[in-house]
Formats: structure tokens, C-alpha cells, sequence
């Protein structure tokens, strides 16, 4: 029998990323209740935070998971307007504010998608966070700008065990540049993984009608979930922390 989620609706408002870019830009967050398992960044594709956004979330918070959600895309598309840095750093705003609720980096998952997903690459080499997953993201092989140059040239190895899904049929993600950048990524102290979903679109993970793009987004989710459960830490429950409590009291007596 499917059991049936109840939908929450993220409260979205306005947050300054003052010691990141310096834009103000709107965050949508769920704040679960109990002991949530852990916690997401979700870093939207560009436009899509109304659109996309709450599906993500609610998704993530039937697993245990609450999150925040932003799409940190230049603003009005232009890409001058925003450095990878900017970006980065952005990222390392939104670390803090789940740093705020108690979760340590360890307990905290990226996940992005399109514009997000490339961000999120960009973020690994900076963050040790539990894990991080790029659906779709854009930019691979295409320069946009000078400031926002093929990702291929500006992924460093990288410190988030990071999983990479693209469509075959992505023009800015051909196969040769993909295997260029598994191979790249190899290196990484964290472990990488690259999938590659034949027939389908760059945007497949929009549950398009047609069945190779329903397979490939159904998949992608799982692969998301289980990426996520495998590497975050989970947050000990009150009765786990009191034991641990009393374990470490007693190895010290």
C-alpha cells in the first residue's frame, strides 16, 4: 500500500549572503521536527526556486532530510555579474545557517541541479561535507564568459564524495569531456562517481513523458537518496547521545 506524504509548503524569504557575493536573495527552508537525519543545500537550476524548488525539498524531508533551498544564478542571467568564487563562497553562507541549527558540515548533503549542480561541483573542492550530487549541471564543456569558464578547466580535486548525473544527449556534456572528467576527479581524496543516462536530455531529472526520461529521473532520485544516506552522518537521537555520553565518561574513568 503507498502511504501518502503530506506536502509541506518551505517558508521563502530573504537572506544576505553579505559575507559571500553581497546579494540578498530568497531561501526557501523546511525545518523538521524530532531528529531529522541530516540536513541539504539545494542549489536550484537558474529560475527555477518557485518551480522546482518544493518537490525537491518535500522529497528530501520524506527521507529525514530538512533544507534550505537557493538559486544563486547571476542575477538577470548574466554571468559577469557573478564569479565562481562569489559562488562558493555563497555556499559557505548557507553551510553557516545550517551551522546555526546544530549541524556540523559532516551532517549536511548539496545537492544541485543545472546551474545548481555546477555550483555544487565548484563548492566540493571546497567543503568537507558528507556528500554532494550535480544533476545535470551545466557548464562542463561550454564557456559562457571569461568568468564563468568550462567547468572542465576549474574542477579541482575535490573533498565531498561527489556523484555527477548527466544526460547523453546534453550537448555540454559529451562523453569525451566526461570521461575527461571522471578521470580528472579520480584523484580525489573523496570518492567521485560519473553516470551517464543514455537517450535522454540535459533537463531528464523534469520527469519528462517520455519513458527513457521517467526511468532516468526515477533512477537519479534513488541514486540521489542512496548517495546521501551512505555519506552523511546522521544526527544521534537523544538516547544515542546519552549513550555515547556514557561510553566516553567510562573510557576516561
Amino acid at each position: 500500500m503507498d502511504i501518502a506524504f503530506p506536502r509541506i509548503e518551505p517558508s521563502v524569504a530573504e537572506d544576505s549572503f553579505r559575507h559571500g557575493s553581497g546579494r540578498s536573495l530568497p531561501v526557501a527552508r523546511i525545518e523538521l521536527g524530532g531528529v531529522p537525519r541530516g540536513a541539504a543545500i539545494v542549489l536550484c537550476d537558474a529560475g527555477a526556486l518557485e518551480r522546482d524548488a518544493a518537490g525537491f525539498m518535500n522529497g528530501l524531508a520524506e527521507h529525514g532530510y530538512e533544507s534550505v533551498a537557493v538559486d544563486l544564478s547571476p542575477t538577470g542571467g548574466d554571468p559577469t555579474g557573478t564569479t565562481d568564487r562569489d559562488l562558493v563562497s555563497d555556499v559557505a553562507v548557507l553551510v553557516g545557517r545550517l551551522g546555526e541549527r546544530g549541524w556540523s558540515p559532516a551532517q549536511v548533503g548539496l545537492v544541485g541541479y543545472g546551474f545548481g549542480g555546477r555550483t555544487a561541483l565548484l563548492a566540493t573542492a571546497e567543503f568537507a561535507l558528507g556528500a554532494a550530487v550535480s544533476i545535470a549541471p551545466s557548464g562542463v564543456a561550454d564557456a559562457w564568459s571569461d568568468a564563468l569558464p568550462p567547468l572542465i578547466q576549474v574542477a579541482r580535486h575535490v573533498r565531498t564524495p561527489w556523484l555527477g548525473l548527466f544526460g547523453q544527449q546534453d550537448p555540454g556534456a559529451p562523453a569525451d569531456v566526461l570521461a575527461r572528467l571522471g578521470s580528472y576527479l579520480g584523484g580525489s581524496p573523496a570518492h567521485t562517481e560519473v553516470v551517464t543516462y543514455p537517450g535522454v536530455a540535459r533537463d531528464f531529472y523534469r520527469d519528462a513523458r517520455e519513458t527513457l526520461a521517467h526511468v532516468a529521473s526515477f533512477d537519479a532520485w534513488q541514486r540521489t537518496i542512496e548517495w546521501l544516506d551512505r555519506r552523511v552522518v546522521p544526527r544521534p537521537t537523544p538516547l544515542a547521545a546519552e549513550w555515547q555520553r556514557r561510553v566516553a565518561s567510562a573510557a576516561r574513568a
